[in-house]
């Protein structure tokens, strides 16, 4: 989420774009232009991030979308999808040290 956006517009946000990831295979809402004013502030902030895709008031999730609402809501799986080699080539050398650091320790030992 973008810094310095207020906590009710944040759950609007999260409220809206929920709204089509709940919804049937293709659900577009059509905005009637009667929406509260953080509706609206919501659907344009959605539409300009491209998460959103509309015209003439109708609106569908993108699959940019469908990326966004898994990177506000599972940031660190979001993360380690995107970098499975990084962080497993992380995970081996930090395995190798402290084996190493273990045997070395049970070397003095003795």
């Amino acid at each position: 989420m973008v810094k310095g956006v207020s906590k009710e517009f944040e759950r609007e946000i999260r409220k809206t774009l929920e709204l089509f990831i709940e919804g049937n295979p293709g659900y577009r809402f059509h905005a009637s232009g009667n929406e509260p004013g953080l509706t609206k502030d919501a659907l344009a902030y959605l539409a300009d991030t491209n998460v959103l895709k509309g015209a003439m008031g109708e609106f569908r999730l993108t699959a940019e979308g469908r990326d966004y609402w898994e990177k506000l809501n599972a940031p660190r799986w979001y993360w380690f999808r995107r970098n499975w080699f990084a962080a497993s080539v992380a995970g081996a050398t930090i395995l190798a040290a402290s084996v190493s650091a273990a045997a070395n320790i049970a070397n003095l030992v003795q």
